[in-house]
């Protein structure tokens, strides 16, 4: 018993740094989700305003290109007229006055939706041997300048085949190039009737997005994590000062059980004395006693019985309860104990008219067990069937062996029953079923008592329920049968 009490702390202790250990993982997953969703909101936000900040920009552009001029502009032969060399001479104004525009051109619509056609590009006149713009020596695909009148495939950009002919717009995410991290902005360049006649494209470079994403999100982040471990470390000490308050209710506990089975066992000797000097004044060892005097002494013996059996019962419950519980098995013959019980039993069913039927197998095996507790038990149990049993009602009583050397006890009644949200504490000490505890005498002892009795022997004990229509309690013990050669 004592061994179990203390795997049992040694698994409530395992338990409590599971528990931290849970806390501070749910803590950390939690500090992940929330930066997670800081970073997420912050990088949308900064991403809007730089979309917003390259709108404004394409349209100032769009505003500086005169519709006649583009209309000039058809094919490659156009290219030496001044409507060119003005177009060419505006871009590298609009890209010179903001030092991250890497591109700017114009396109206009083809027959084809997926298609447009360049009208003009900045470095449309630029040098041959000044295009190599990263310095390789080789003019590579993305540095070759379109000419006006080539085609220009927009089916991966769907901002610029949707909606740059409509309306300012920009691209939905940042696209990587060899320069860094490009985002377009597109904006409509309208004749007198309101018609797009062509786009202004700027290509912008965005490098540093991710750098102020960081900075601005930096300082959430050192708040959040030190938010959570203020609340992780709080968590921690509540706990602790939680679990040093229940152990300091537990030591109190034990304490007092301890009081309890100290006054218990010394008032266990002078009950006793008590009851042998009246057993010795009714057998007229002192002297005659006249009939009033025998009755008295009757009574005191009755109330002294009583007394001794509460006195057993505190002691059993301290034992219990401290898991020194005193086991004590001894060979026995189970008929004639279960007859010893019934001899009791009976005529408090008798008395008070309970149909009292009994179902006992004729040859229970001899076996080990202690006698005194699973006495209790089972005396418990009957009693409580007729005390909790209306007149004329019913009990019944049933003992057979179960496979594996199991005995089985089975007590039935038609009593009053126990409400349902209490079952789970029927079993707990000094506990009273509702429905009975200001009607019927108990003290709450006896089913606490009956559960660590069988239980320290190795069995179980369950019930079933419903008030106002009875309760049958299950009794199974594991025996160790005895040699009757040897006993």
């Amino acid at each position: 018993m004592l061994e179990n009490k203390k795997n049992k702390r040694a698994y409530k202790k395992i338990q409590i740094d599971f528990k931290s250990i849970a806390i501070l993982t749910f803590f950390s997953i939690l500090a992940v989700f929330i930066t997670y969703v800081l970073y997420s909101y912050t990088s949308n936000l900064l991403k809007e305003r730089l979309q917003d900040r390259l709108i404004a920009i394409s349209s100032t552009a769009a505003t500086q290109f005169s519709v006649n001029e583009i209309d000039q502009i058809k094919d490659i032969n156009d290219m030496k007229k001044p409507a060119f060399a003005s177009i060419i001479n505006k871009l590298q104004k609009i890209r010179a006055a903001n030092e991250n525009i890497r591109f700017a051109y114009l396109m206009r619509k083809t027959n084809d939706a997926s298609t447009l056609e360049f009208i003009a590009d900045a470095d449309s006149l630029t040098p041959q041997d000044e295009l190599d713009v990263n310095e390789n020596g080789i003019i590579e695909e993305d540095e070759v300048v379109p000419l006006p009148g080539d085609p220009y495939d927009i089916e991966p950009y769907p901002v610029l085949k949707e909606e740059a002919f409509d309306h300012p717009s920009v691209d939905r995410e940042l696209q990587p190039d060899q320069w860094g991290l490009i985002m377009a902005t597109y904006a409509p360049i309208v004749n007198e009737n309101g018609n797009a006649v062509a786009i202004v494209g700027l290509d912008i470079l965005v490098n540093d997005f991710y750098q102020k994403t960081r900075e601005a999100l930096l300082p959430f982040i050192v708040f959040i994590l030190f938010l959570i471990l203020a609340l992780s470390l709080l968590t921690l000490l509540l706990m602790r000062l939680w679990n040093e308050r229940v152990e300091a209710v537990k030591e109190l506990d034990r304490q007092k059980d301890e009081l309890i089975s100290m006054v218990s066992h010394q008032l266990a000797a002078p009950v006793t004395a008590i009851k042998w000097y009246i057993e010795m004044l009714l057998d007229n060892e002192t002297g005659d006693l006249n009939k009033e005097q025998k009755e008295q002494l009757i009574t005191m013996q009755k109330v002294g019985a009583d007394l001794n059996d509460l006195i057993s019962m505190i002691l059993d419950v301290s034992r219990i309860q401290l898991g020194r519980i005193k086991l004590d098995p001894q060979p026995l013959n189970i008929n004639e104990f279960i007859n010893e019980i019934l001899n009791v039993i009976e005529p408090k069913a008798k008395e008070k008219e309970i149909i009292f039927v009994k179902e006992i197998e004729k040859s229970l095996p001899d076996a080990k067990l202690d006698k005194r507790m699973t006495r209790m038990t089972i005396e418990n149990l009957l009693t409580n069937a007729i005390k909790y049993t209306s007149k004329g009602g019913n009990v019944l009583l049933k003992m057979k062996m179960m496979n594996n050397n199991i005995l089985r006890c089975e007590v039935k009644d038609t009593g009053c029953g126990i409400p349902k949200s209490e079952h789970d504490k029927i079993f707990g000490k000094l506990f009273r079923a509702s429905n009975v505890r200001n009607n019927v005498d108990g003290n709450g002892f006896g089913l606490y008592v009956a559960k660590g009795a069988i239980e320290g022997q190795g069995g179980k004990i369950w019930f079933e329920s419903k008030e106002n229509i009875g309760s049958t309690f299950f009794v199974e013990l594991p025996l160790v049968l005895s040699d009757k050669k040897n006993t």
